[in-house]
């Protein structure tokens, strides 16, 4: 009898301990690798300007920058700081930042996520398993994206590190990068309670989250990022329903956190976001059904992308570089005698053909990210790249429709009510005096110019030696510096901002909100006479548009109401959904391998217990 009692304990026994093996040790794995944060201080030390090396397979590599729209992962070697980390996964990544590289022929500087786990399970760089390449591109400063996130991480709103990065590829020098952290599950679990929400990126259909209907369906543009075979997504709706319906809407959102969040945007004039036409470039977080927004894509901010629209103010329009011709466009341009093309970065095979693009192919065929200035001067002094890309030598950044950006009504090419969250927080009096209080605070603290030069200053000091020598820049090193400090620089502009934005508070200053839905910023889009093209001043015209008609890769999408159908939403967001789909299917197979095996252990041993107990 004793023995039987024994013998049923031992039973249960094994029984317990394998109900705890489900329910624990498929997660074990997963939560050492996200309480593991070092690569904070070994990957984005700010103090240093990181290696990145890549090492691929030749072939795959011209395949990828003949191939940049697909954005498919290639298997590479990546060490970053001498850690090595191999059969990791590389592609390119981006929207109109990849497609403007990629439509031109005289450079391969694109921006690059790197998947440390895409092809190895669980594999991760210090507890990182992506790295976000930036190209800055459409920022001579550099800057932009750097300083406001270091406004954001100044206000406590949750922020991806970040830090400079210097790129090469197969032993050829890439350039000089902004590495920023993927916002994901090791993102979230650094900064909240609970890892274990929903996350979203929207863009598209739904992403000014407006109400629609209470079928989530209908938002095809808000992207969930996690979750996607378990949320039912009904705080989402709980959340679309209170904005736009003047509920209560603390049940549903980190009030404070968002106010600093759209205080900041606002104060760096960051229109490519929720605040302006394109109504993207953030995320939300669901964390026990309240929201957080989380920021992202920062190279246009500074006022880079135009109150009213594209071309609004904060850069100037493309002008001619009548100094040189482009290298890309001369005819004859260093090709050898098979025919590769020279002056640029191109495509060449291992006779330099490709796809016809004029590439700088090497002894190895390779396709080299540009080819180096016979004369020694910067890449883009020489209208290899600026020109090129319908960039000019430096932008403007002081232009006066940015530096008074209402703060009263901040939005751009559209209506506060058009924008229901930022409507709903500024709706309500007490919000809105937080958020002027925070803007009150940027104004007099991180807006000051000893302060932002201090920032810039040393961010040249650190950097300078990797500009100069950066082979792809899309701008000159001059240009570089006349963002650091000066009549035209980023201090300059932020010390311009916060006046505005105190003048706007007193009452000083009141600043009438550019709404107009159009592409030329105030006043919409001015009158034209005669024949499309007629009457725009010479070097106005953007590039492919010279004959008047608008190029056909640029048509405007088929859709309703101006919206990009979701089948031709951007491709990163796509491939981020085939790539998280993957990794659960592989999630999936590893817990199901796990569960058999310990299915197959529990009927060993009651089969054993049985086995014994008719000897006894």
């Amino acid at each position: 009898m004793i023995r039987n009692r024994y013998l049923w304990g031992t039973f249960c026994l094994l029984l317990v301990l394998f109900t705890a093996s489900i329910l624990v040790l498929p997660r074990i794995g997963l939560e050492k690798s996200d309480v593991t944060h070092s690569y904070i201080d070994k990957v984005f030390d700010q103090a240093q300007v990181a290696t990145v090396d890549i090492q691929m397979n030749e072939e795959d590599l011209n395949d990828l920058l003949e191939n940049p729209l697909k954005e498919e992962y290639y298997v590479a070697t990546v060490v970053v700081n001498g850690t090595k980390v191999e059969n990791a996964g590389i592609r390119t990544k981006g929207n109109s930042s990849l497609r403007s590289v990629a439509s031109d022929d005289t450079t391969n500087r694109y921006s690059f996520k790197i998947d440390f786990d895409q092809y190895a399970d669980d594999q991760s760089l210090f507890g990182l398993k992506k790295l976000n390449l930036n190209n800055n591109f459409s920022d001579s400063t550099l800057m932009r994206e750097y300083l406001s996130y270091s406004l954001m991480a100044y206000l406590e709103v949750p922020t991806p590190a970040y830090s400079y990065m210097y790129v090469t590829i197969n032993g050829e020098d890439w350039g000089l990068y902004l590495g920023v952290e993927q916002i994901d599950e090791v993102f979230l679990n650094r900064h909240f309670a609970d890892d274990t929400g929903d996350l979203y990126k929207p863009d598209g259909v739904g992403s000014d989250l407006q109400w629609i209907s209470e079928n989530i369906e209908d938002y095809s543009g808000l992207d969930l990022k996690t979750n996607k075979d378990s949320t039912d997504q009904s705080a989402m709706l709980d959340l679309l329903y209170a904005i736009n319906n003047g509920e209560d809407i603390e049940e549903y959102i980190d009030v404070d956190e968002m106010i600093r969040y759209f205080a900041v945007n606002t104060a760096l004039v960051n229109l490519d976001s929720y605040q302006g036409q394109m109504k993207h470039n953030y995320y939300l977080y669901e964390e026990n059904g309240v929201f957080s927004i989380i920021p992202w894509d920062y190279n246009m901010a500074f006022g880079g992308f135009g109150v009213g629209g594209f071309g609004g103010g904060g850069r100037n329009m493309p002008g001619e570089n009548t100094d040189n011709q482009g290298a890309g466009e001369q005819e004859n341009a260093a090709g050898n005698e098979d025919g590769a093309g020279g002056g640029g970065p191109g495509s060449g095979n291992e006779e330099g053909a490709g796809d016809n693009r004029p590439g700088a192919g090497n002894e190895e065929g390779t396709i080299a990210p540009n080819a180096d200035d016979e004369n020694g001067k910067d890449v883009g002094q020489n209208g290899r790249n600026d020109m090129a890309m319908g960039m000019p030598e430096s932008t403007e950044l002081i232009n006066e429709s940015s530096i008074n950006f209402s703060i009263t009504t901040p939005v751009s090419g559209t209506t506060l009510e058009d924008r229901p969250l930022l409507n709903a927080l500024l709706s309500v009096d007490e919000y809105r005096e937080q958020y002027e209080k925070y803007l009150e605070e940027i104004a007099t603290s991180f807006f000051t110019q000893e302060n932002i030069e201090s920032i810039t200053m040393g961010i040249s000091s650190l950097v300078l030696d990797y500009v100069e020598k950066d082979p792809t820049k899309f701008y000159t090193t001059e240009a570089f510096l006349e963002g650091v400090s000066g009549d035209n620089s980023l201090p300059e502009f932020a010390v311009q901002r916060a006046e505005s934005i105190l003048a706007q508070l007193s009452g000083e200053l009141i600043v009438e909100a550019e709404t107009a839905d159009g592409m030329f910023g105030e006043g919409g889009m001015p009158e034209m006479v005669g024949e499309p093209g007629e009457g725009i001043p010479d070097g106005m015209m953007p590039p492919g548009f010279e004959d008047g008609e608008m190029p056909e890769d640029m048509m405007l999408p088929d859709g309703e109401g101006g919206e990009m159908p979701f089948d031709q939403r951007g491709q990163e967001e796509q491939r981020e959904a085939a790539d998280e789909q993957q990794q659960a299917e592989s999630s999936y197979s590893a817990q199901f391998i796990e569960t058999s095996i310990f299915v197959a252990l529990l009927i060993a041993a009651l089969l054993f217990v049985m086995r014994f107990k008719r000897r006894v």
